[in-house]
């Protein structure tokens, strides 16, 4: 207010006075009383200007709480209903329960086959070292085989060479006969023509008898020769003959060898590829591991679904809406009832955006409710929405198209209360209240 209204208004309470005391007596009372009036109206609407510069105020808010609506996770009959509606409940209080026995069979199938897939797993683990040993002595068999048929083999291919070098030397000696029965031959036949010549000559009485004697002997000589020398060329042959066969059974045997050779190291392949048993034996493993994890699984869904047929309360709160009696047929999803926590409540106010200048969180406020006339209730402010609520409404609005009007927003900010100002729980959700903040 200016100096020259406050001027102004003491002009004109002067002029009043005067007038006031010119006038009657009982005129004076009456322009008393309007003065009074007129003073009283004066000072409330200075009081009421300077207390909402500090504050601002709304009566679009309401009381809201956390409110965990209850259903069904499973289907089932309900057998008990152990809370009534508007009930104060507490943490994990039992509400109701569904018919287990169901669940119960499931439970104990899936615990059967949890114990039918550890014996598999048992029972195929047992196996894989037992594979892992009988293949690896497999292998080792047919490894020290394979050796011996091979070192087996060298012997008797060199066995094969001592016998084609002594049928080469056994060649060589016939050789030699042959060529000693020739000079043997020629000898006879020279010792026998000279024979005949000294008997011729001995017949005619020209040369001694004694020279038919020595021409005689060394006759009988060349042929005993000759006929030595062919007994050693047949014996010579007889022993290549000999040689020959030993040669040929020789040969045999090298064959015969390398089969065995062959024969081994296909007993070897056989036997490392019996190794890759050991592998199908893990993957055995891995698979009766996999059937296990899957009727674990079994097992903890068929528990959690028995733990399902008794629902609890997840918080300190009271029951609301409750929907379910003894005997219902419930599906999965389906609403019985709700725990509001009224330990937990807050206003919700939608102020004008003008108005949210100078608001910030943890500045006071106090709250009204429709409930309680008269009674206030401390608050302070909490957070101020990030977007006006035409924003997250179902529809936002469009102001792209041309049809544009300008509209006042309102933007919700979260009030709570202080602690033990609903202590008594007279705060429900959906109360009217009206909250004033205080912002300077």
């Amino acid at each position: 207010m200016t100096d020259l209204d406050q001027e102004g208004i003491s002009g004109r309470l002067r002029a009043r006075f005067s007038t006031y005391q010119e006038a009657p007596p009982r005129r004076r009372l009456a322009l008393l009383g309007v003065a009074l009036v007129v003073l009283a109206a004066l000072g409330y609407g200075v009081y009421a200007w300077s207390y909402w510069r500090r504050h601002i105020s709304t009566d679009d808010a309401f009381i809201t709480a956390p409110i965990a609506p209850m259903s069904a996770r499973i289907p089932g009959t309900v057998v008990e209903v152990l809370i009534n509606d508007n009930q104060d409940v507490k943490v994990d209080q039992v509400l109701l329960r569904l018919d287990p026995r169901d669940y119960e069979v499931a439970v104990a199938q899936a615990r059967a086959a949890v114990a039918g897939a550890k014996g598999d797993l048992e029972n195929a683990a047992a196996n894989v070292p037992l594979t892992d040993e009988s293949t690896r002595s497999l292998v080792q068999q047919a490894d020290a085989a394979l050796g011996a048929t091979e070192h087996g083999t060298e012997m008797a291919r060199h066995d094969l060479d001592e016998r084609r070098g002594q049928i080469q030397a056994k060649q060589a000696a016939v050789a030699a006969a042959e060529a000693t029965v020739r000079s043997a031959q020629s000898d006879y036949e020279r010792s026998r023509a000279d024979r005949d010549r000294v008997a011729a000559l001995v017949t005619n009485k020209l040369v001694a008898q004694q020279e038919m004697d020595h021409a005689d002997a060394a006759y009988r000589t060349a042929e005993a020769a000759l006929d030595a020398a062919r007994q050693r060329l047949d014996q010579a042959r007889s022993e290549v003959v000999q040689a020959e066969a030993s040669l040929r059974t020789q040969q045999a045997a090298v064959a015969q060898s390398v089969r065995r050779v062959d024969e081994s190291r296909a007993s070897l392949e056989n036997a490392r590829s019996q190794r890759q048993q050991v592998r199908l034996r893990q993957a055995q493993v891995e698979a009766a591991q996999g059937r296990l994890a899957q009727a674990l699984a079994n097992l903890q869904q068929a528990e959690l679904n028995l733990s399902y047929c008794t629902i609890r309360a997840p918080m300190v709160g009271r029951v609301s809406r409750k929907s379910v009696e003894v005997g219902q047929v419930v599906t999965a999803g389906q609403a019985l009832l709700a725990v509001v926590d009224l330990d937990n409540v807050w206003v919700l106010a939608n102020y004008k955006e003008t108005e949210l200048t100078h608001v910030r969180p943890g500045q006071p406020a106090t709250v009204t409710v429709d409930t309680y006339p008269g009674k206030t209730f401390k608050a302070r402010v909490d957070s101020i929405q990030a977007g006006s609520g035409a924003v997250f409404s179902l529809l936002p609005p469009e102001n792209a198209t041309g049809n544009f009007v300008k509209v006042v927003q309102r933007v919700p900010v979260k009030l709570v209360f202080e602690r033990g100002e609903n202590a008594q729980h007279l705060l429900v959700p959906g109360m009217s209240a009206v909250p004033i903040i205080s912002i300077r």
